[in-house]
């Protein structure tokens, strides 16, 4: 290593200018496109054509209403997605992957997009490598599966190429920097931290309830144009109605309001050191009851101390086995038991200077051992630390039942034993000691196992530890007792019990991965934490995989979630801020549901008994835009999360938002009853309706937010705000008769003592009524 010198700060700068940043630039689309893009699709196509209708027919104001409105709402959806964008980017910033690169002949942190060539660059397992290079020191195992497809991990050693995007599975080596960002093999560093956004389970069951009411929507239409058009009515005057009235059953908002809802979600999350790298996380922790929590770097700080020193006797003391594991121990490593050793020969003043060291063989995980040969008071001898059990099997002679003993004592206050060996003559060792190595539960792990509990998540602990020192660490932090070791069951013992174990010790990658799919094939959401390469399958595989703070590229790369701050408090947030995001989407589905009966349904409905639209394509238009404002409002509002894991129940969910909707019609019915006494003109008599469905739906929001009564929290000042706009909006419209006839001013004062009486308090009573009877969803 010291033959390296790397790049000096001056050169780094150069190079920046020559190469530029280590990633892949991202094509952003043209504001123009994104504007025009907002112009094609089943709603806008629909507004387009009734708009041309209107022109056709000579309806210029209905056709200007229509095209203001359409360009309005496609500038709203370029905000919303630019907000959205950066929202996405701030995320993406937090992962910045950072590497050991020498500069100024140190080793420091740097972060990858910073990387340019002929820089030195130090690389170990779990790692990722940031650009293309060459070995130049040590030697890895590679996997190259991201890139070739091939599942088998290469070899590679000094003068071999290393390749942007692979993972280093084994090993460490040092690498000169050979190409970076598009001049990499394959271009595609910026890979390495994408968020991705498949399709979610909350749009699936959105845009199924909405494909439903589009087809019921259709025949009701139906119906009505048919019944018009007996009635003597030109087809081509009913085709603007027929089409405003479609356009009411299409979920206008829903594509803005579920992407805004989960993009702020992300963005809350960042804030409480959570960032989110793909949109379904907050689904699924919103509906997860089990999650496993890796104990390693988890439940516990990952940070080894050495808690006890034990000598056998034998002439050595305790100062003695220190100082053979610290000489056992690599000088410069990111291993944490060789730096926790040889911090404690430190702490206890132990001289590690006093021998030479001659020749070092790392820790392997074939030998389960690392050793030194050194010279001492001027001797040559081989000390050796490692696996109690590995150097039972290599030592000539030692009592191999006290030794048990002990090692079953320290598992049993959760350390795990590390034996030291020395070989004074030839083939000749003997084990003179023992190390209680600790790695202490996090301070916040209990607090957290409690919060989690009180949600309703159960969780499980698993570890590679054996089954004492899992015990010992699950009972301090309250995850329970029940415990087996993996190398004692069966795969058909561990899928009958999976659910009732609340401890699993001694498992392997494979074995966390199976623990995952067993309890998701018993019907189980389950999220995952980790932050090693080994538990990268079981993060992948999980619902909610959450890499913790501290983890590998490895382990980042596959999880759906990454902790940026140590601890486990942020992973309540997301639990949280999960459920409200599903309140959201149900508040939504129920408003959009209950709307359909009273614009789609009602309007059908009235028109077929009056035989005369009860509302004209701009009365139309007009409510479903400024209805748009306050169903985005939902997105941001402030709604308590449930006390369970939700679950989808799509039956009850159309169950409750048709008895709602059965309520509102009946309101509406009885408003249209009360508006024919007080002898209006008909056109007069659709700006009333008009008015009483704008401003009743604007209120429905506060009524289908709370399943208490709707004063039961307070909503966002957006919503707030926007209901107060909207009204005041319409208030001015039929007031002073803009665009639409004029209401005098008695008919007015009638529809809000209507409004307040009815929609806010007796509809707000039939809401708990029907929640009580039919179960909360």
């Amino acid at each position: 290593m010291s033959g390296h010198k790397g790049l000096t700060s001056e050169e780094v700068v150069e190079r920046l200018k020559i190469y530029g940043p280590n990633k892949v630039p991202e094509k952003g689309e043209n504001i123009a496109v994104s504007f025009l893009k907002k112009l094609t699709g089943l709603t806008p196509y629909t507004i387009e054509v009734a708009a041309a209708i209107s022109f056709v027919l000579g309806k210029y104001v209905d056709f200007a209403i229509m095209v203001s409105l359409l360009l309005v709402n496609a500038a709203i959806g370029v905000v919303h997605g630019y907000r959205a964008g950066r929202a996405i980017e701030v995320l993406k910033s937090k992962l910045k992957v950072t590497v050991k690169a020498l500069r100024d002949g140190k080793w420091v942190d740097v972060a990858a997009e910073r990387i340019v060539p002929d820089d030195i660059v130090k690389i170990s397992m779990g790692d990722i490598a940031p650009a293309d290079g060459v070995i130049v020191e040590g030697s890895i195992t590679v996997d190259e599966s991201a890139l070739t497809g091939e599942s088998i991990p290469a070899e590679k050693s000094v003068k071999d190429n290393v390749y942007a995007g692979t993972t280093v599975v084994r090993g460490e080596a040092i690498i000169r920097i050979v190409a970076t960002g598009v001049r990499t093999r394959f271009g595609r560093t910026i890979e390495l931290v994408q968020i991705a956004k498949p399709r979610l389970l909350i749009e699936e069951i959105t845009n199924s309830i909405t494909k439903w009411l589009l087809l019921v929507d259709s025949l009701f239409i139906i119906l009505v144009v048919a019944k018009l058009i007996l009635a003597g009515l030109n087809i081509l005057d009913l085709l603007p109605f027929t089409l405003t009235l479609l356009l009411a059953s299409i979920p206008i908002a829903l594509p803005a309001m579920t992407t805004i809802t989960l993009a702020l979600g992300s963005v809350e999350l960042a804030k409480s050191g959570i960032v989110v790298r793909r949109l379904e996380a907050i689904e699924a922790a919103s509906m997860m009851d089990v999650i496993c929590l890796d104990k390693t770097g988890t439940i516990t700080e990952n940070r080894i101390v050495v808690d006890r020193v034990i000598s056998l006797g034998g002439g050595y003391g305790e100062e003695d086995v220190l100082l053979y594991a610290a000489l056992a121990s690599e000088e410069i490593t990111k291993d944490p038991i060789d730096n926790a050793i040889r911090q404690k020969a430190k702490e206890m003043n132990i001289n590690i200077n006093v021998a030479s060291i001659l020749e070092f063989k790392p820790f392997t995980p074939e030998t389960k051992r690392s050793e030194a040969l050194v010279q001492i008071q001027g001797r040559k001898l081989r000390v050796i630390k490692g696996a109690p059990q590995a150097l039972l099997q290599l030592a000539a002679y030692s009592n191999e039942e006290d030794i048990g003993e002990i090692i079953t004592g320290l598992s049993r206050e959760g350390l795990r034993p590390l034996a030291v060996a020395m070989e004074a003559q030839q083939n000749v060792i003997e084990i003179i000691g023992l190390l209680g190595l600790y790695d202490r539960p996090r301070e916040d792990s209990k607090q957290f196992i409690d919060v989690i509990k009180s949600l309703g998540v159960t969780p499980k602990m698993v570890t590679g530890d054996n089954i004492h020192i899992a015990k010992a660490i699950a009972s301090k932090v309250g995850i329970g007792e029940k415990a087996i070791s993996l190398r004692e069951i069966s795969k058909e013992q561990l899928t009958e019990g999976v659910e009732d174990i609340e401890i699993f010790a001694e498992v392997v990658p494979e074995d966390k991965y199976n623990i995952v799919e067993t309890l998701q094939k018993k019907g189980h959401v389950v999220g995952m934490t980790g932050d090693g390469v080994n538990d990268a399958p079981a993060l992948k595989k999980a619902d909610l995989g959450i890499a913790v703070s501290g983890a590998t590229d490895v382990a980042k790369s596959v999880a759906s979630a990454v902790l940026t701050s140590p601890g486990l408090r942020e992973i309540a947030d997301i639990i949280r801020l999960g459920r409200m995001t599903y309140r959201k989407i149900v508040v939504w589905t129920i408003n959009k549901i209950v709307k359909t009966f009273s614009i789609v349904y009602f309007v059908a409905i009235s028109t077929l008994l009056l035989g005369l639209p009860i509302l004209t394509p701009t009365h139309m238009i007009l409510m479903l835009f400024l209805y748009d404002f306050v169903t985005l409002s939902i997105s941001i509002d402030v709604l308590k999360p449930g006390r369970r894991p939700e679950k989808w129940n799509v039956r009850k969910l159309a169950l409750i938002s048709t008895m709602l909707g059965i309520v509102k019609l009946a309101e509406l019915f009885i408003a249209l009853h009360i508006a024919k006494l007080i002898n209006l003109s008909y056109p007069q008599l659709q700006s009333f309706m008009f008015y009483i469905l704008l401003l009743s739906g604007l209120l429905n929001i506060m009524n289908f937010r709370e399943t208490r009564a709707f004063w039961g929290s307070k909503p966002s000042r957006y919503m707030l705000l926007t209901i107060i706009v909207d009204s005041v909006t319409a208030t001015m419209l039929v007031w002073r008769g803009i665009i639409i006839p004029s209401l005098p001013p008695h008919a007015i004062a009638l529809a809000l003592i209507y409004i307040i009486m009815v929609t806010l308090l007796a509809t707000d009573a039939a809401k708990i009524a029907v929640y009580k009877i039919f179960g909360h969803v």
